[in-house]
């Protein structure tokens, strides 16, 4: 293993940067001499931005030398999955559908970050129209590949984003989740990503895969870093239909406080017998309650309907609201559109409208009984993956047919959710945990998540890219 990342979390950056300890250009200099020596290996990024990122690092240092400091994002690298409008520069979604697609503005995660002074390193790679599964080679751009075993896939669809933040090219980068797209690639690649609660954050400007509960999220190395992302993403935008004009809480503040007393729920079932995880896997999720039992939380147990109650209902919803979105297209361009991506969407074609309004009808039963859950407690624990990291080449067509989604259950719900790492395969490859809370309350999940990376100190393990 390399002795550490090669980069620091944001929380010490910030720390150094603020002081005058570190030079946002000395920094960004470290993440593009990164990227220089191991991208072309893994394939994060398709495009990086190595003239403007030095232009904005010596801005924001002049501004920080002159006593305008914006706070702690300022100076930070930052990537951005290839779905998000980006003025100037082509939004593709990895598809050959969208590869002279030029946005005329922002999106609003975009312009929020860069008012709170990040600096962009680049466009990272994603799954084509971020439809999860697996990865294909025939797509706009190649796939990316996992830090901690290239030949090994980085989950999707967020698959540059995860690969960045634990090759450390980045510090942090942007992620979007309609069925575990940040929370796959997160704990696939050992890093923290955070969905939080539907409209929390506006998806403006986020080329969507659904209509009801695609998110926008951060994906960080540690949970407090993804604290200090969303603190700067989080808030009310009248352009998003699904945003939700409601108050943003301090996210950072209470990280430290104690949980002891807090109520923990572990969803056992989904990952032992509705289906037969790995012992590892089995091991590392009850091991987070464990933790958080030693901490002074109260753990006890869930039970739900089973997961492939969930699994159902996403597999009628997601393909039908992908299939709506990009229907024009798929009549009038379909051989532009990768055959991985084009079959999943077409299934959408073939669900009738008594079945989408009777998933839905389903949906809200099954949002209910989370919801009764977390009347009793703070949080819900549960993996984030039920199989290890399967080959890149893997060849199945349709992956979600051999495996339940183990993520989509809260995209249905639409409850914020924290990807944190639980510990490792024998191999060394990083298993990922879920932490579930109420809606609104992303403070909560994210202070559980902070107090178990301390205790645990599985971050203190990297990726060997050498």
């Amino acid at each position: 293993m390399d002795v550490d990342r090669g980069v620091p979390t944001i929380v010490e950056a910030a720390r150094q940067i603020k002081a005058g300890m570190l030079s946002p250009v000395a920094l960004v200099e470290t993440c593009l001499e990164r990227i220089e020596k191991y991208d072309s290996t893994i394939n994060a990024f398709h495009t990086v931005f190595i003239d403007e990122a030095r232009k904005a690092a010596k801005q924001a240092e002049k501004e920080i030398e002159s006593g305008n400091y914006r706070g702690p994002l300022h100076g930070i690298p930052v990537g951005l999955k290839d779905v998000f409008y980006l003025k100037g520069y082509k939004t593709t979604s990895n598809s050959r559908v969208m590869e002279d697609f030029e946005a005329d503005e922002d999106a609003a995660v975009v312009t929020r970050l860069r008012d709170a002074g990040a600096i962009f390193m680049g466009q990272l790679n994603t799954y084509e129209f971020t439809f999860g599964g697996r990865p294909t080679f025939n797509a706009l751009y190649p796939p990316a590949r996992n830090p901690w075993d290239i030949a090994r896939s980085t989950g999707g669809s967020s698959s540059g984003s995860g690969a960045a933040v634990a090759a450390g090219f980045c510090l942090a980068a942007l992620g979007s989740d309609a069925g575990g797209s940040i929370r796959t690639p997160s704990a696939f690649c050992g890093v923290a990503g955070m969905k939080a609660t539907f409209g929390r954050v506006s998806a403006f400007g986020d080329l969507p895969l659904s209509f009801s509960f695609d998110c926008v999220g951060p994906m960080t190395w540690t949970s407090e870093d993804s604290a200090l992302m969303l603190q700067a993403l989080a808030g009310y935008d009248e352009r998003d239909p699904g945003s939700v004009e409601t108050s943003v809480p301090d996210y950072v503040t209470p990280l430290n406080d104690s949980v002891r007393g807090l109520k923990v729920g572990m969803l056992r079932h989904f990952y032992t017998t509705d289906y037969d995880a790995p012992t590892e896997i089995v091991d590392a999720i009850d091991g987070v309650g464990e933790t958080l039992k030693g901490l002074g939380a109260i753990v006890g147990e869930i039970n739900v309907s089973p997961l492939i109650d969930w699994h159902a209902v996403g597999r009628v919803i997601l393909p039908a609201e992908a299939y709506a979105i990009h229907e024009e297209n798929l009549q009038n361009r379909w051989e532009e559109f990768g055959p991985l991506a084009r079959n999943r969407m077409m299934l959408g074609s073939l669900v009738r409208a008594v079945d989408y309004i009777q998933a839905q009808r389903r949906r809200t039963e099954l949002l209910e009984e989370i919801e009764s859950a977390l009347a009793e407690y703070d949080v819900i624990i549960t993996t984030a993956m039920l199989t290890p990291q399967p080959p890149l080449d893997d060849k199945a067509p349709f992956p979600f047919l051999d495996v339940p989604m183990i993520a989509v259950p809260f995209n249905l719900t639409l409850h914020p959710v924290q990807t944190v790492r639980a510990g490792f395969f024998d191999d060394g490859m990083p298993i990922g945990a879920q932490i579930v809370g109420r809606n609104w309350d992303e403070a909560t999940v994210l202070q559980v998540a902070h107090a178990f990376e301390k205790e645990a100190g599985f971050l203190k393990r990297f990726p060997d890219l050498s």
